[in-house]
């Protein structure tokens, strides 16, 4: 799970470092050009201009940008390559040739264009910082903190960097403390730090402190619309047994995603602790409608049913979540205590 997250997190800031936004009016692409961009598509505006001028590096350059931010990765690597055929030092290039090998999982040809890219500049921070990250998500951690230290000594106030001396702090030395204190400094430095909030939401949660709200509220502030936030403040509120406030954060989630697995069981779940025992077997049928194999909401239903004094319907998702998790320990239990209270009816 950890080479997970700190995969997403990557893939995350290395397509984000130095790509321009498509919501702006204007563009700058070159310190001598400004290239008016369409609020609607940038690339149709920069289409006309190399139409024009079609060896603008910096407008193939921010072409390039474009396609990787949309993922159309062979356009971007030809525009990519064209400049690069014209100069092999440019700094913008190189940093997006090895945003593009990295996302076509060519790490080292990542590697070797953000090398380049270094060499050509040892001031361009983009390509520094990416080779940091990089060298994080290989767990060569003494190599990313290197880098991380150039950055921020070239750059004290790099909300990127200092989030990613929080995950050194993380997973290299594992500091939980000092972790979220540069994360909360990333905060300081950019408020609306999305992955940087996430995270110290996710730690805190994870030690049970309630300070883990005010991140995922703010999250929730700013990402109204994303499952994910909701999730995560929905699992703090179960861990402290406030039902009524996972109820509605899990509610939402099945809201923003009807196939939401997890939040149909944990609502299931929510209601077997509330003793209602006919509402948590419908959450679990949910759950089960969209993912059949699974054997713990079939166990969570066969328990309700047991409850409830349906033994056949018990026994048999006892026996189903068995047949897909033969380990399963509740379900054994559970066919177990139908064994004994059939036998003591004689059947």
């Amino acid at each position: 799970m950890k080479n997970l997250v700190l995969f997403a997190f990557t893939i995350l800031v290395l397509t984000r470092c130095g790509t321009p936004e498509e919501s702006s009016v204007s563009q700058e692409v070159g310190p001598a050009e400004s290239i008016a961009v369409s609020v609607k598509d940038p690339i149709d505006s920069i289409n006309t201009v190399l139409r024009d001028a079609p060896n603008n590096l910096d407008a193939l350059e921010y072409r390039a940008s474009m396609y990787l931010k949309r993922q159309n990765l062979k356009y971007a690597a030809a525009d990519v390559a064209a400049v690069l055929e014209l100069d092999s030092s440019r700094t913008r290039a190189l940093e997006l040739w090895g945003d593009i090998s990295f996302a076509t999982n060519q790490t080292r040809q990542s590697r070797d264009a953000w090398v380049r890219c270094m060499k050509e500049d040892p001031s361009y921070v983009p390509c520094r910082l990416k080779m940091a990250q990089l060298y994080h998500v290989v767990t060569e951690f003494e190599k990313s903190a290197a880098l991380v230290d150039e950055v921020l000594e070239m750059e004290p106030k790099n909300a990127e960097a200092t989030y990613l001396k929080g995950l050194l702090m993380r997973d290299a030395i594992e500091d939980t403390t000092r972790a979220l204190d540069w994360f909360q400094k990333a905060i300081d430095l950019k408020p609306d730090y999305i992955e940087a909030l996430d995270m110290s939401g996710v730690l805190y949660s994870s030690l049970g402190n309630p300070l883990a709200l005010g991140y995922f509220n703010r999250l929730i502030e700013l990402q109204p619309e994303v499952r994910v936030h909701f999730y995560n403040r929905g699992m703090f509120y179960l861990g402290q047994q406030n039902w009524n406030g996972a109820l509605e954060d899990f509610t939402k989630c099945t809201q923003l995603d009807p196939q939401d697995l997890e939040s149909f069981f944990n609502i299931g779940y929510i209601h077997l602790q509330l003793q209602l025992y006919a509402e948590a077997r419908q959450y679990f049928t949910q759950a089960l409608a969209i993912q059949p194999v699974n054997h713990r909401a079939l166990y969570g239903r066969g328990y309700c049913f047991e409850l409830l004094g349906d033994l056949p319907n018990a026994e048999a998702d006892y026996r189903q979540a068995l047949s897909f998790n033969p380990q399963h320990r509740g379900s054994q239990e559970g066919l177990a205590r139908i064994e004994r209270a059939k036998t003591q009816l004689g059947q």
